[in-house]
């Protein structure tokens, strides 16, 4: 594959990545509200099923991501990541018709099943791309996923102020269709299936990939950090809610507030070239796990928008420079042969913090108040940093 191609194709992925998470987060920023209008009226039981809503998604997702992967090795990565944009659009598009919470958990619970695009696409994004130009673009495409886990929430929020709680899903629907087609007509994969007496079974995989401890380390640091984007999403509006005076635009400003976090996460992750020039990949792990657990403990000190807005954006500073540097050193860390079925492990563990974050805030908001999720998580950063220093090989600390 040319040079020219092999760009091209990268960018289209950039962008199916890029809808695909959208399409996931895109709810976040009014759904509690939407629940609301489900009849969950209480605002505590309202944070437990936003929570519940997200979580059980991002738990299919999990078990999911590792036969999706598996599968794109088999049958093709292009082929696959077609199904699953199909099959999200149909599942996007029915959640804008849902009468009552119980069936938009079953929604909810089919798209995490059918969530398999980011696996497939890293996949095929990995056989299309040069080994000399490997690890420099996983960077890049990482942002995809920071960016649309950002301005999903904000479109999100901003047509359901506007047009009401259920347009947002047609929406995404609609925008899931175009990636699927442009998927299909922009890129030409050449497949070569693994051969049957090569094909290593998902269990062969898994302890394959488990067996290297820098990678197991990795892994653990992917899920806290997902724990610590995706905590606070399901009562982020209602939080909001209890610092503005009036709560016009609630959807809109909370889906702007979750879009800071992904854009400055984007700037760092975009500006790790330069970092890692400069500094070893442990100590930007560490740096930033101290400064993002300094700038939870923050949130609850924030009396107006702005502040919030503020300490969000550092935190999103933080999670972009944690993201990409564990992806660096996963990426050459993960064998070629097993490359699909390997993303999808790795996805599936990091999304085990999308699972775990929004059902802890959700349950948390319901005993303990919705505060007390922001103590967990900044709990949780400051163990990442203390793991970060003392079980870190040294051969990791090399610049690259």
């Amino acid at each position: 594959m040319v040079l020219d191609e092999w760009k091209k194709g990268l960018s289209v992925l950039w962008s199916v990545q890029f809808i695909g998470m959208s399409a996931i987060t895109g709810v976040i920023s009014f759904l509690p509200l939407y629940v609301a209008q489900l009849g969950i009226t209480e605002a505590s039981e309202a944070a437990m099923w936003s929570g519940v809503l997200v979580g059980s998604a991002a738990f299919c997702a999990a078990i999911s991501n590792p036969y999706w992967g598996a599968m794109a090795d088999r049958k093709g990565r292009q082929l696959m990541v077609e199904r699953v944009l199909f099959l999200f659009a149909l599942i996007i598009f029915a959640m804008a018709f849902v009468s009552n919470v119980y069936q938009l958990l079953f929604l909810r619970i089919l798209q995490g099943l059918c969530g398999g695009v980011v696996a497939a696409s890293t996949a095929l994004a990995g056989s299309m791309i040069p080994k000399g130009k490997k690890a420099a673009t996983v960077g890049m495409l990482q942002t995809s996923l920071i960016i649309g886990g950002a301005m999903g929430p904000m479109l999100g929020g901003f047509i359901a102020d506007r047009f009401g709680y259920r347009q947002p899903f047609i929406a995404f629907g609609i925008l899931c269709i175009v990636a699927l087609g442009v998927t299909h007509w922009a890129i030409t994969e050449k497949h070569s299936p693994v051969p049957a007496v090569d094909k290593p079974s998902l269990k062969a995989t898994f302890a394959s990939v488990w067996s290297v401890s820098d990678l197991r380390l990795m892994l653990l640091v992917q899920f806290l950090t997902q724990f610590a984007i995706h905590s606070i999403g399901p009562i982020l509006p209602l939080f909001i809610q209890t610092i503005l005076s009036t709560p016009n635009n609630l959807a809109s400003i909370s889906g702007s507030i979750i879009a800071i976090v992904g854009v400055t996460s984007a700037i760092a992750s975009a500006s790790m070239g330069f970092l890692s020039k400069h500094f070893s990949h442990k100590q930007i792990l560490i740096t930033a796990s101290l400064l993002g657990g300094i700038t939870f403990i923050g949130q609850l000190a924030a009396q107006d928008i702005i502040m919030l807005a503020v300490l969000r954006g550092i935190n999103g500073l933080c999670i972009g420079a944690m993201v990409p540097s564990s992806n660096t050193i996963i990426a050459f860390l993960i064998p070629e042969s097993k490359r699909g079925a390997a993303f999808g492990m790795t996805n599936g563990v990091a999304l085990m913090g999308n699972v775990i974050g929004p059902v802890s805030a959700g349950l948390l908001s319901l005993v303990f108040g919705i505060t007390a999720i922001f103590w967990l998580t900044s709990i949780l950063f400051f163990l990442v940093s203390l793991l970060l220093f003392s079980k870190l090989e040294g051969r990791m600390e090399a610049r690259p």
